[in-house]
């Protein structure tokens, strides 16, 4: 397909009538699903703008942030107040994973997991309310791994579903005001997020090579993970069209999802251990 032929595909894809040329901006827009978003909506006719450290792609509407830093956070959403004036969604999508025996873990890259999950979004929603108007919107792109514990994810599980929590109070705080805020747990999708995720193997005889064994078996299933440009159609029409408070993508994720809510946790949390928990047969 041509680039022209594609330009083509997204408008008609992205073509609604209501709230056209929105402001919306995207956090972690610099590749993957981030990416794909910002050419969805730029496609439907709103201008969107990439938040992230760098600008591989030259994206027209570009702002350095890096959501760690609280100033940076600050400082971006001051230029775009500049720039635009104002903010008609914000969609905290700036992410990244973590994997190894949670007792292992380093303090100083689980605090970076956390300044980015969570508290990358507390910091961009907080600044970005101070200029979106009362039929704005915050998305929340979390992750199935807030719903289902998984082991050697402990610490990106509980940082994802610390941002579902953090978008369910905010809904309720800004449901006077009008501002609607929106979790999507996306399970997962073909993009860099595992190559760039954090990785540690370190171990002792309690563990063994599970944390190793157990990342590699969730790594070599890249291939089957939802495509980045189909996940982000589905998230692009949560994001621009629907109010619920809480979206799953992937049928596999809604399946999970309905089961958890008929077992006992122990049960459940014993099959994904079995699952998941990868171990040497040897």
């Amino acid at each position: 397909m041509s680039a022209a032929q594609k330009t083509l595909a997204l408008r008609r894809f992205c073509c609604y009538t209501k709230d056209m040329n929105k402001i919306v901006v995207i956090s972690g827009g610099s590749s993957g699903l981030g990416k794909e978003l910002l050419e969805l909506f730029s496609a439907a006719g709103d201008t969107a703008i990439s938040l992230s450290r760098s600008n591989p792609h030259n994206h027209a509407h570009f702002f350095a942030c890096d959501v760690s830093c609280p100033d940076s956070c600050n400082a971006a959403v001051e230029q775009i107040k500049q720039a635009y004036g104002r903010i008609d969604m914000l969609i905290n999508n700036a992410g990244l994973g973590i994997s190894g025996a949670t007792e292992h873990l380093p303090d100083e890259e689980v605090k970076k997991v956390l300044d980015v999950d969570y508290l990358g979004a507390l910091r961009l929603s907080r600044a970005a309310l101070k200029i979106m108007p009362s039929s704005g919107r915050i998305i929340m792109i979390s992750s199935a791994c807030a719903l289902f514990a998984l082991p050697y994810r402990g610490v990106y599980c509980s940082a994802k579903a610390a941002m579902n929590m953090l978008g369910y109070s905010m809904r309720m705080e800004l449901s006077a005001y009008g501002v609607k805020v929106v979790t999507i747990c996306p399970g997962e999708i073909k993009t860099e997020f595992t190559a760039n995720r954090l990785k540690f193997n370190e171990t002792d005889t309690k563990y063994g090579n599970s944390p190793q064994l157990s990342a590699e078996a969730i790594d070599k299933n890249v291939d089957k993970r939802m495509d980045c440009r189909k996940a982000a159609k589905k998230i692009y029409k949560i994001a621009a069209r629907k109010n619920g408070a809480l979206y799953i993508v992937g049928a596999k994720y809604k399946f999970f999802n309905f089961i958890q809510r008929l077992l006992p946790v122990r049960w459940f949390l014993a099959i994904l251990n079995k699952i998941f928990n990868k171990k040497d047969k040897k």
